[in-house]
């Protein structure tokens, strides 16, 4: 089920110099997600909107999806059973709700883009329910020898009760209603504030002068909305040490990350200062924030400056209510490319903050979060454009769409300030081996995953393109020179194409002489789909079955069970040196809802990322683990081999 929902504005009024691409007025934005991007020009109106969220009272919300779900679910049901009654006494309490034939049954539930519409439907539903079950007793089950009605009753009378009352529930919801609004201004900073007082020592700033600048600068009412520029972050690290188990875990929670992320695993454990005796007498410059890492103490200020940046984003989201709507502006300021990378991937993909449902509404400039739109689809981005200053298009850029990238008129820069780099064919082998390396570092304690454009970097150079980039040090005047892009490279081929001998030879002779350089292949094996054991087929297959003809739970459980029969038949050395289309075809004559996913009659898979997409979401997950993927010695040698280099030119 998709996760996308649609936030719907009563009050068009205060939306009124926003438009779609169409350029309508902005009543409705589609197709958000939990993590929702605002980029676009400067002074494009993307911070504009967000003020404009913290400031409404109410903005409406809607699952459409779930919604058409549940239309779908109650027009099957009444079209299945012939509920009803006919009012052949003609008895007024019915009149309003009969057809032409006299008769009272429920309407079909069309979806519309107007709530109102629907809530029409459902009241007159909801009434037609209450005379059915409340005064059924008046109606004739037969009229003039026409096929007889049924009576409402047991299962299909609680089931339809339910899902009138859903359907009624989703329509005209708040969607801030029960959440904290939380505001991360670009008016932000990790550091404590101090001022010189005329005896030459230092006073703490104990208000919150960038907040109050903010609440000032933007009329924001900080009784609806908490802002949090870091300034009051002592008191907040104060107050949650000392506060009930449930607070503190999301605190713990942060310290972990932290101690993973920066500092290989020792333990972080953060402190808010303070001394009694020196409080007492007037004196607050030592309330600062220490942190203890393996127990060498470190103030925060001494950190660097992109730790301090990524820390007051962490620090919030991680300490903050579950079903939070977070708010940041700019996120990107004082963090690296490799900083951001991580921050995103701890937004999406850490098991505790997905857990805490929280909704982000970023804007930014960063042609870095910008990449996300490949490789997630679970982010929705918004391109601002302004017309004039009353002005504002808004168009929601789907899914693999490179024109908020364009309009920028930026490119995936962090290759150039990584520590080395790691040569792919395309976006497919860069998941597996990501899925690969994560689930080896998350199988040996001692290894740490290694941060993505700091530490290393992908680049795509796309199949055959290989051909024009040279990787001896003496620079061919005809071919691109690779080590002008980055020093250090790792470079993985597939064993295949008509000189792949020749090729091959010629880069295990370079890596030979050069220590920068490092050369891997899936010799033996024709593509890097086929390095993938049969346990890892096994646990991905159901997901590109035939959803039409797997729709319930025994029918899962019927076709994995059949998938894996098939595939414990089956000897994984016949399908090494052949497309990976020979072995799913093979899998279909077993089972048949399986799809055509791959070229020809035995071909290649058409649609490589999706697969390998999958095969990196469920290691993720922890569905896929180190243990399915070290059944492979190629795929043991790779990652070991990788993981060293990127280790050596990172840590010499």
């Amino acid at each position: 089920m998709s996760d996308k929902f649609d936030l719907i504005f009563p009050n068009a009024n205060a939306f009124y110099s926003y438009y779609n691409e169409n350029e309508d007025e902005l009543v409705k934005l589609y197709d958000l997600s939990l993590i929702n991007i605002f980029t676009g020009a400067n002074n494009s109106g993307k911070s504009r909107l967000i003020r404009t969220f913290l400031d409404s009272n109410t903005i409406h919300y809607e699952h459409k999806s779930l919604l058409k779900e549940y239309l779908t679910e109650f027009n099957e049901l009444i079209n299945s059973k012939k509920f009803g009654g006919v009012n052949s006494s003609n008895n007024v309490l019915f009149n309003s709700f009969q057809n032409d034939r006299d008769e009272v049954v429920f309407k079909i539930l069309n979806y519309s883009e107007l709530q109102i519409d629907i809530l029409s439907g459902v009241d007159f539903n909801l009434n037609v329910f209450r005379l059915l079950t409340e005064n059924f007793h008046r109606l004739s089950l037969n009229y003039f020898g026409s096929n007889g009605f049924i009576q409402l009753q047991g299962e299909d009378k609680e089931r339809i009760s339910f899902l009138l009352m859903q359907i009624k529930k989703m329509l005209q919801q708040d969607f801030f209603e029960e959440k904290k609004k939380i505001f991360i201004p670009t008016l932000r900073t990790a550091h404590s504030i101090f001022q010189k007082k005329t005896d030459k020592s230092f006073s703490k700033i104990s208000t919150d002068i960038l907040k109050e600048t903010i609440v000032k600068s933007y009329n924001l009412n900080d009784e609806k909305v908490e802002i949090f520029t870091g300034m009051d972050l002592y008191y907040q690290i104060v107050n949650v040490r000392n506060d009930i188990k449930d607070k503190r875990e999301g605190f713990e929670k942060f310290e972990e990350f932290l101690s993973q992320n920066f500092f290989h695993g020792k333990r972080v454990e953060i402190v808010a200062k303070f001394n009694i005796y020196d409080k007492h007498n007037g004196k607050d410059d030592s309330e600062i924030i220490n942190v203890f890492i393996d127990e060498e103490s470190k103030d925060l200020h001494e950190l660097g400056d992109g730790i301090q940046a990524l820390f007051i984003l962490m620090y919030k989201i991680y300490t903050c209510d579950n079903k939070s709507v977070i708010f940041i502006d700019e996120p990107e300021i004082n963090l690296h490319p490799g900083m951001q990378r991580l921050f995103l991937e701890q937004i999406t993909n850490n098991k505790f903050l997905k857990e805490k449902e929280i909704t982000y509404f970023i804007s930014t400039h960063s042609n870095h979060f910008l990449d996300l739109t490949i490789e997630k689809d679970d982010i929705s981005i918004f391109l601002f454009n302004k017309v004039n200053k009353d002005k504002f298009i808004v168009k929601n850029v789907n899914h693999g769409d490179n024109s908020a990238l364009q309009y920028l008129g930026v490119t995936n820069s962090s290759v150039f300030l990584a520590n080395c780099s790691i040569w792919v064919e395309g976006i497919s082998d860069r998941n597996y081996l990501k899925a690969f390396l994560k689930a080896y570092c998350k199988a040996n304690s001692n290894k740490i995953y290694p941060k993505e454009d700091i530490e290393f970097a992908f680049i795509e150079y796309a199949g055959s393109n290989i051909d024009h980039y040279n990787f001896d040090e003496i620079e061919l005047k005809e071919k691109i020179n690779a080590f002008s892009i980055n020093n250090k490279i790792f470079l993985i081929s597939d064993y295949d194409g008509p000189y792949k001998n020749e090729k091959h030879s010629i880069y295990e002779e370079i890596e030979k002489e050069n220590n920068n350089f490092k050369y891997q292949t899936t010799k033996d094996y024709r593509e890097i789909e086929n390095l993938l054991p049969f346990s890892v087929w096994d646990k991905i297959l159901i997901n590109f079955c035939d959803k039409r003809k797997v729709k319930k739970e025994e029918d899962f459980e019927r076709v994995q069970a059949e998938i894996s029969i098939s595939l414990k038949k089956k000897k994984i050395e016949a399908y090494k040196t052949t497309y990976i289309g020979k072995l799913l075809k093979n899998i279909k004559t077993n089972v048949p809802e399986l799809n055509k996913i791959w070229d020809k009659a035995e071909g290649t898979l058409m649609n490589k990322s999706e697969v390998s997409f999958k095969v990196l979401e469920l290691t993720e997950q922890g569905r896929i683990t180190w243990e399915d993927f070290k059944t492979n010695p190629k795929i043991v040698s790779i990652i070991q081999n990788l993981y060293d280099f990127i280790q050596k030119s990172n840590y010499r």
